[in-house]
């Protein structure tokens, strides 16, 4: 999937309506139920929300006067707040005003204060679509300042007013904690403000032609929870843990042993049906060791770490995919292991200090196999730029695709929205995320969850995708809203809540 500028989605709109005799009501009124539904999930975890909708004159008005409808029919309190009067109201979002119960119509308020918005309130922005452009007019600019100025939560519908919907440029604009977007990802939310004001986004399918949106596309590549639904495979009935893949996490060390933990059990959550944590002998364990994970101590002579020595006692890794990596520790006599490792021409995740010791020696990583996907954070990919000869100076995007090519790789560049990219040419922009997963151990689990797909058959751009949205995704969950409180131990069990939400019977 791509993303789409403001003219290309207006197009599509009056595609949809003029040629293939789909009413814009209707569009508008999936659209509202689309907003509804993923409204009253963010709300899950408040107690006795209300709702505080502001609506403009525009369709995201009129996509909220349908939200306000459906809310109030399923007895929630709600508050409605318009930025225009009704006779000022053209159109689909005229009809959807007059559909309000008269309950709604006769507490209508055309101001909105701070006194406005209690504890419980979670605010619907629908003031402004995506025809923004330059300073904002009275009253949506007090409005929004008094919204962000409060700390209340904000669903966005469509876009946050006050974003410019092609370049992500903006003034003041809506702080938005997710973002409802209509039909596809607004290109200006992916670029300068649009990452830090959008908040999450969940694209809602609203009866666009599918055909009409592939061809339309014309922003940036992105992986949406529609993506990822399209690339989980079902498993048959009658499977077996065999069949399901064998995850080896090749990690810890004296100094970090509980990191190869949390990919093991990444791995088992997401559908492995073995995992086997090879662990120095010389690392003392400090955590509790799921009994459904395989524990074995390859020796390493006293070092803190794997040295060549423990290749001899490798056993089992002919078998499986590789996660290798987490906790090893940045040591000279590790190189030899690692390259050994490498050499296998296994499937393979390499991540932390893997990343930092090939940064060292970036020879080693020629031998390796076909299916690899490199995790780094920003720091480590700095380290295997100057190692490769690469420049730091690009995009993102272009830093990602640049390593992919060098190294033959699949390149997983951490981060908000992190680039996924492929040797081949190919990247995208993961949709899925949020603040909550800035904690350490983080990636340890987003190791485990791609080396998990990998050892189910999955390609290594198709794993690191997949294992990217699915690792965002479990943090959605765990903090629908804010960020505080969750550490890495939690993610294991919300990837697994995390693979149902995207497809029920994965």
């Amino acid at each position: 999937m791509k993303s789409y500028s403001a003219a290309r989605m207006r197009e599509l709109d009056r595609r949809t309506v003029e040629e293939y005799g789909i009413p814009g009501a209707a569009l508008m009124e999936n659209a509202g139920s689309a907003l509804v539904r993923s409204v009253l999930r963010f709300a899950s975890g408040f107690v006795s929300p209300e709702f505080v909708i502001l609506a403009g004159k525009g369709n995201n008005g009129g996509d909220a006067c349908v939200a306000a409808r459906q809310l109030d029919q399923r007895g929630y309190p709600v508050r409605l707040f318009m930025a225009a009067r009704p006779d000022e109201l053209t159109g689909d979002a005229a009809e959807m005003f007059e559909a309000l119960p008269q309950k709604l119509k006769n507490e209508l308020r055309f101001d909105f204060t701070p006194e406005d918005l209690q504890e419980s309130s979670i605010v619907i922005d629908g003031l402004l679509g995506t025809g923004v452009r330059g300073e904002l007019r009275e009253p949506f600019a007090s409005w929004i300042r008094t919204v962000n100025d409060s700390g209340a939560p904000v669903v966005a519908v469509d876009i946050p007013s006050g974003l410019n919907a092609d370049d992500g440029s903006a003034g003041l604009c809506m702080l938005a904690d997710l973002t409802v977007t209509m039909a596809g990802v607004k290109t200006g939310m992916l670029l300068g403000r649009g990452p830090a004001v959008s908040g999450r986004i969940e694209v809602a399918r609203i009866g666009i032609p599918e055909q009409e949106l592939v061809e339309a596309a014309d922003g940036l590549p992105v992986f949406t929870n529609l993506d990822a639904r399209a690339l989980l495979r079902r498993e048959p009935f009658d499977t077996f843990k065999n069949r399901r893949g064998h995850l080896a996490v090749i990690g810890g060390s004296r100094a970090y042993s509980n990191a190869p933990f949390l990919s093991a059990e990444a791995a088992l959550r997401t559908g492995s049906g073995l995992a086997t944590v090879f662990l120095p002998d010389s690392a003392e364990i400090h955590c509790t060791v799921r009994k459904a994970l395989i524990l074995r101590r390859p020796g390493t002579g006293g070092s803190p770490a794997f040295t060549a020595s423990s290749l001899a006692e490798m056993e089992l890794v002919d078998k499986a995919a590789l996660a290798v990596g987490p906790g090893m520790m940045d040591r000279e006599e590790t190189l030899p292991f690692l390259a050994g490792l490498i050499r296998l021409e296994k499937p393979l995740v390499l991540d932390a200090d893997a990343l930092n010791l090939i940064a060292r020696d970036p020879e080693i990583l020629a031998s390796h196999g076909e299916s690899v996907i490199l995790t780094p954070h920003p720091g480590e990919m700095r380290r295997l730029q100057r190692a490769f000869g690469l420049d730091g100076g690009k995009s993102r995007e272009d830093q990602a695709m640049e390593l992919a090519d060098c190294t033959g790789c699949t390149v997983i560049l951490k981060g908000c929205r992190s680039v996924v990219a492929s040797p081949e040419g190919a990247y995208s922009l993961n949709l899925s995320g949020c603040p909550a997963l800035a904690t350490a151990g983080s990636g340890d689990t987003l190791t485990g969850i791609c080396g998990s797909l990998l050892a189910q058959g999955y390609s290594a751009f198709d794993a690191a995708r997949l294992g990217a949205y699915i690792h965002g995704l479990a943090g959605e969950i765990l903090a629908p809203c804010g960020s505080r409180g969750v550490i890495a131990d939690d993610l294991a069990a919300a990837a697994a809540l995390a693979i149902r939400r995207i497809l029920p019977t994965a």
